[in-house]
């Protein structure tokens, strides 16, 4: 794509909490020229503050405006198994359809495209620059650690997108993305997947490295700092089956970061998954309200108790998954099998909020306490139980299974204190482990990118028998009432209004179909020649 001008960075910075004028929390505008942003650190930080927007408000020079990377999160989980889409709306449903990442002209699927581009561009702008800034070496060294997290988490995050799978068997080959560091505009075809990863890897290695050499503090989760970049290699080594490495990066991370469980992460009721003070996030965004733009922003979509959209089309848990979940698990109150039984409503506030719809297994993970079109909360982007999750993925897979049950028990027992150390080995371990991870991290973005990097088949349940409903679908669930009839057997996928929501022709995909590749837009490849569509 043409090259992203240091405008569009300008135009992104932000300030974060509060007027104090030092290095870490420097005043945003929108004047400063480019050559003035890096005379300084502190001019310098304008920048790095642009990158921390990107994450919660997209790109500015858009006509259609689409949201950041926290929308991303959530096409993510509509397009996995175990995010319900309920009742049809205008709003993800072909998200949940697959079909809009499929579509190389459509407006959102090439929002986002460019919006990880700016990453890597701004990022690239604030590496070739920061070295002539004038500041403390620490300072420098707190910047360009940033922007290398941050060109490795766009990569990393387009790669699995747009390209095949990483096979930790070797021979990488299957292409990849455009590797485009220096801004140039010249065609430049798309490199191997393997490729991408040498690249990844190198950047998010140096920023742990400068990270790791800054004696700078962040004062917002929303900055990254050494154990947020260790978190991002975690990632990387789990997608490449590097299960052993991936497990003891992953404790460096629960070890050293002093992050801790938090006992009301689940009980409480407001606000419960949109304030970064909890002490288990990592990293997570921290938009000024007053700057969000109206339904682009991550609770505007996940509450549901918010806006139209959520109140018309509540997200569920995958009922397979629910059920998997024991009853003296503190999360399972955050879903309601029986949501349309009167008896048993989420939460009374709901009929205030003009919600028109009710759903069986909806959740309230999300909800937040002033329902509104307008603002977005804090959206969490890495959390500690994900790490935890990681270090006994990697153990158990890696063949360690004590390491895995030890590393498991913390979490699982502060959820469930009816939870005993797992004995179980390999493959009953491993699924343990994963049953684990899906209940956790439902609804943060991760679930489709587990089922390609684990080279899974999408499957959303059994259909409900045929027999079961001489009379149609409509007897099984609906808007008003329980069921009449329910098929034990079958999922809660299209069984809300019509019972076509999502279409049963969208139940499956196979693993390795070209559907896990998302289209490259039509604008990359008619600027860009040598870009090679995907399949």
């Amino acid at each position: 794509m043409k090259n992203i001008y240091i405008v569009v960075l300008l135009s992104l910075v932000v300030l974060f909490n509060g007027c104090k004028e030092d290095f870490l929390e420097t005043t945003s505008t929108q004047t400063v020229d480019e050559q003035a942003v890096f005379n300084d650190t502190q001019s310098a930080m304008l920048a790095v503050n642009g990158l921390h927007k990107l994450m919660w408000t997209g790109d500015l020079s858009s006509s259609a405006f689409y949201g950041g990377y926290d929308m991303l999160m959530i096409w993510y989980e509509v397009m996995g198994d175990d995010l319900v889409y309920t009742y049809s709306n205008a709003q993800f449903q072909k998200q949940a359809q697959w079909s809009s990442h499929r579509n190389a002209t459509i407006g959102s699927a090439t929002h986002f495209y460019r919006l990880l581009q700016y990453f890597i561009s701004n990022s690239s702008m604030i590496i070739d620059n920061i070295d002539a800034a004038e500041g403390l070496e620490s300072e420098r060294n707190y910047i360009k650690g940033q922007a290398h997290f941050y060109r490795a988490f766009a990569y990393f995050t387009m790669v699995q997108m747009y390209g095949g799978r990483y096979k930790a068997e070797g021979d990488n080959t299957q292409l990849g993305v455009v590797i485009r560091n220096d801004n140039s505009t010249e065609p430049r075809a798309r490199a191997s997947v393997e490729e991408v990863y040498t690249q990844i890897n190198e950047d998010i290695d140096l920023a742990i490295q400068l990270l790791g050499a800054t004696e700078e503090k962040r004062t917002n989760k929303s900055h990254i700092d050494l154990h947020v970049a260790r978190g991002l290699k975690a990632r990387i080594l789990l997608t490449q089956g590097k299960w052993l490495e991936a497990a003891e990066m992953a404790k460096l991370v629960v070890d050293l970061s002093g992050a801790k469980l938090q006992d009301d992460t689940y009980t409480t009721l407001n606000d419960r998954f949109s304030d970064q003070s909890n002490t288990e996030w990592l990293w997570g965004s921290n938009p000024l309200l007053q700057q969000a733009p109206n339904l682009t922003h991550f609770h505007g979509y996940m509450s549901n108790e918010i806006i139209s959209y959520n109140g018309n089309t509540p997200r569920a848990i995958y009922n397979k998954l629910y059920d998997k979940i024991s009853d003296t698990d503190v999360r399972k109150g955050i879903w309601f099998p029986r949501a349309t039984d009167p008896n048993t409503l989420p939460r009374p506030i709901r009929a205030e909020c003009n919600s028109k719809a009710y759903a069986n297994y909806m959740a309230n993970k999300f909800i937040v306490s002033d329902p509104t079109t307008k603002g977005g909360r804090d959206v969490p982007f890495m959390r500690l139980p994900e790490m935890m999750l990681i270090m006994a993925e990697g153990y158990a897979r890696a063949g360690e299974p004590g390491k895995a049950a030890q590393a498991l028990y913390p979490l699982a027992s502060h959820r469930d204190p009816e939870y005993t150390l797992s004995t179980k080995t390999g493959e009953n371990l491993i699924e343990e482990v994963m049953t684990q991870r899906r209940i956790e991290l439902w609804g943060e973005g991760f679930r489709w990118f587990d089922l390609k990097r684990l080279n899974m088949d999408l499957d959303r349940g059994p259909a409900p028998r045929p027999e079961v409903f001489p009379n149609g679908l409509i007897e099984y669930w609906n808007k008003d009432a329980m069921p009449k009839v329910v098929d034990p057997e079958a999922s809660n996928y299209n069984m809300y209004g019509d019972g076509t929501v999502t279409g049963n022709g969208n139940r499956y995909r196979p693993a390795g179909h070209r559907d896990w590749q998302w289209a490259i837009p039509d604008k990359e490849t008619q600027l860009n020649p040598l870009c090679e569509p995907n399949p």
